[in-house]
C-alpha cells in the first residue's frame, strides 16, 4: 500500500510491503471556540487554589514564567501563551499589581536563549512591546541568581532561578502538548540547573520506562519529588494550555496528508509538488522548514494547583495522543523529518538524529513498545553531518570526540564534568545563543531507553555513511534494501509496522 513518508526536509510516497500494518495519529480534537474566554474562566475558577485576588495585592512581586521555543514543534501560527499573557496582565493589573513588579522569565533550562523575535512570537507583539525590558531568559550558569531550595528524600538538590523563587507568586504559562510536558517539569527543568536536572536526565533513570508514561517513569518520579520541595517553599499558580495535534497548516495540511488506505490515484499536483521540492537546494528546503508554523489549537485550559491542573491536562492529552496498537513487531519503520526540540532555527546534526530516534520516537509509547525487544528500526532520513556551531558547539565536540568511539553510555561521568566546567561552552551558552555544554551529553542520555532495547537501526538513503557508522547504525541505499536486510536477518515472515508521523502520537498496545 502506498503511503507518505518523511525524509529530512522532504517527503515522498512509498509502496510498502503488503503485510505492513499502518498506524496514524488521531484526528485533531475540536478546538475551543474562544481562547481568551477559556483562559479567563480557568483563571477565575482555579483548581484547588485560591483565586489571584487572594494571592496578590498591589505590592506583590510577580514572575510570569513560560516555556521556550522547544514547545510546541513546530511553533504555533498563533501562540496561545501570548493570549494567556494578555489575560494574566489584565487580571493582575485590576488587582493593582504595579507594572514594575512584573517580571517575565523564559524557562529554558539548559537550552539556548530565546531571541527577541522569538519572544515577540511567543508572547505576542502587544505584550512584548510593553514589557520587552522586563523579559529575561533563565540562565542556569548565573550563580548569583540561583538558589537551592532543599533536597528530596532521595538526596537530589532542588536549585532554581532565584528571581522566580523570591517572587510572591510564580504564574507559569505551560504548554501541555504531550505526557512529557507540563506539571512540575515546567519549573524543575525550565527554571532549573545542571545540579537539579541531571538526577532525572541520567541514563540509569531514563532506561527504566518511557517518559510518556508518567505513572512509571523514573524521570517523572524524581521531578515530582523535587516539585514538592518547591511547593513547600514558594507559591505557584499554573496555567496549563492543552493543544491538539494539528501539526500541519494551510497548503501543507493537504500536501502532507496521509493516504490512510485511500486507493484512489494520488493527485498529480501532490506528486509533482513533492518531486519539485525534493529537487530544490537543501539550503532553501532548510530555510522553509525553519519558518514552518503549525496549526495547533487550544483544546483545554486548567489553572491553579500545579499538580491538580496537570491531572486534568493529562486526561485530555491521553484522548488526543494515545493510539491503540495491536501487537509488538519485529520491524518498525519511521519517517524522520529534520525537526527536534533542539534545532529550532538550526541545522539537523547526527547527535540530534540519534536523540530524535532513540530519545523521542522510541519513547512514544505507554506500556509495551510497539517494537519487540532487540527488534529492528528502519528510519528515513538523510543523516546529514552538518552542525550549527552557534547553537551546538559542545554537540560538535562530543560527537567527534566521544560518540564516534562508541562509549559505554553508563560510564561518561568524567566527561560530563569536563563539559560542565568548560568556560568556553558556558560563555557561549550565556551570551551567544548556544546550548549548555552539558546538554550534548543529556541529549545522548535522552536516548538510553532506545539504546538498550533496539537491536539494529537501518538508515535508508543517508547522505553520509560515516554518520551512520559513528552512530552504530547500518546503511541501506533505499527502503526496499532496508526491508530486505530485515527479512534476511529475521525471516521472510517478520512482522512490520509503519508508524506514520508526524503528527506524533503515543502507541498503546491494547489486546
Amino acid at each position: 500500500m502506498k503511503e507518505i513518508i518523511f525524509y529530512g526536509d522532504d517527503a515522498f510516497f512509498y509502496d510498502f510491503p503488503e503485510e505492513t500494518d499502518f498506524y496514524y495519529a488521531n484526528d485533531p480534537i475540536k478546538p475551543l471556540e474562544n481562547d481568551y474566554k477559556a483562559i479567563r474562566e480557568a483563571i477565575e475558577s482555579p483548581i484547588d487554589s485560591k483565586i489571584l485576588e487572594k494571592l496578590l495585592d498591589e505590592d506583590s512581586r510577580v514572575v510570569i514564567a513560560f516555556d521556550d521555543v522547544s514547545l510546541p514543534l513546530p511553533a504555533m501560527m498563533d501562540d496561545v501563551r501570548g493570549k494567556a499573557a494578555e489575560v494574566v496582565i489584565e487580571k493582575i493589573s485590576t488587582i493593582g499589581v504595579k507594572k514594575k513588579n512584573i517580571q517575565f522569565i523564559c524557562a529554558g533550562g539548559l537550552h539556548r536563549k530565546v531571541k527577541p523575535k522569538e519572544f515577540s512570537h511567543i508572547l505576542g507583539k502587544k505584550v512584548y512591546k510593553e514589557y520587552k525590558h522586563q523579559i529575561l531568559n533563565h540562565d542556569a550558569d548565573d550563580t548569583e541568581n540561583l538558589i537551592v531550595l532543599g533536597t528530596t528524600e532521595e538526596g537530589f538538590d532542588v536549585e532554581i532561578n532565584k528571581t522566580a523563587a523570591e517572587a510572591d507568586l510564580i504564574i507559569y504559562l505551560s504548554i501541555a502538548w504531550t505526557q512529557l510536558n507540563g506539571g512540575w517539569k515546567s519549573i524543575v527543568v525550565g527554571l532549573g540547573t545542571y545540579k537539579s536536572i541531571i538526577p532525572h536526565h541520567s541514563p540509569e533513570i531514563l532506561k527504566e520506562s518511557p517518559f510518556m508514561e508518567p505513572e512509571t517513569s523514573g524521570l517523572h518520579r524524581i521531578i515530582w519529588n523535587q516539585g514538592r520541595v518547591i511547593k513547600d517553599k514558594i507559591k505557584v499558580f499554573q496555567i496549563e494550555l492543552v493543544l491538539n495535534n494539528s501539526f500541519f497548516s494551510g497548503i501543507y495540511a493537504k500536501l502532507y496528508r496521509p493516504l490512510k488506505g485511500n486507493i484512489q490515484k494520488i493527485p498529480l499536483w501532490r506528486r509533482m509538488t513533492l518531486s519539485f521540492l525534493r529537487k530544490m537546494p537543501q539550503s532553501i528546503k532548510s530555510k522553509v522548514r525553519k519558518g514552518l508554523k503549525a496549526g495547533y489549537k487550544l483544546i483545554g485550559v486548567y489553572a491553579g494547583d500545579i499538580e491538580k491542573a496537570h491531572e486534568q491536562s493529562l486526561k485530555l492529552i491521553n484522548m488526543q495522543m494515545n493510539v491503540p496498537i495491536h501487537k509488538q513487531y519485529d520491524v518498525v519503520i519511521l519517517g524522520m523529518p529534520n525537526v527536534t526540540p533542539y534545532n529550532v532555527g538550526a541545522a539537523m546534526n547526527p547527535l540530534l538524529l540519534r536523540t530524535l530516534l532513540y530519545g523521542y520516537l522510541y519513547n512514544m509509547h505507554r506500556g509495551q513498545s510497539p517494537l519487540k525487544k532487540d527488534g529492528h528500526i528502519i528510519i528515513s532520513n538523510p543523516a546529514y553531518r552538518k552542525f550549527d556551531m552557534k547553537q551546538h558547539p559542545s554537540y560538535y565536540d562530543f560527537y567527534h570526540d566521544v560518540v564516534a568511539k562508541k562509549p559505554d553510555i553508563f560510564k561518561l561521568k568524567d566527561i560530563e564534568t569536563a563539559y560542565l566546567e568548560n568556560k568556553e561552552y558556558s560563555h557561549k551558552y550565556r551570551n551567544k545563543f548556544a546550548y549548555h555544554g552539558t546538554h550534548a551529553l543529556m541529549v545522548y542520555y535522552w536516548g538510553t531507553l532506545g539504546h538498550v532495547n533496539v537491536g539494529k537501526v537501518i538508515v535508508s538513503a543517508p547522505k553520509n555513511k560515516d554518520t551512520v557508522e559513528n552512530l552504530g547504525y547500518e546503511f541501506a541505499k533505499n527502503l526496499d534494501e532496508a526491508i530486505m536486510v530485515c527479512r534476511r536477518e529475521i525471516g521472510d515472515k517478520c512482522s512490520i509496522a509503519y508508524l506514520c508521523m508526524p503528527p506524533i502520537f503515543i502507541s498503546e498496545i491494547r489486546k
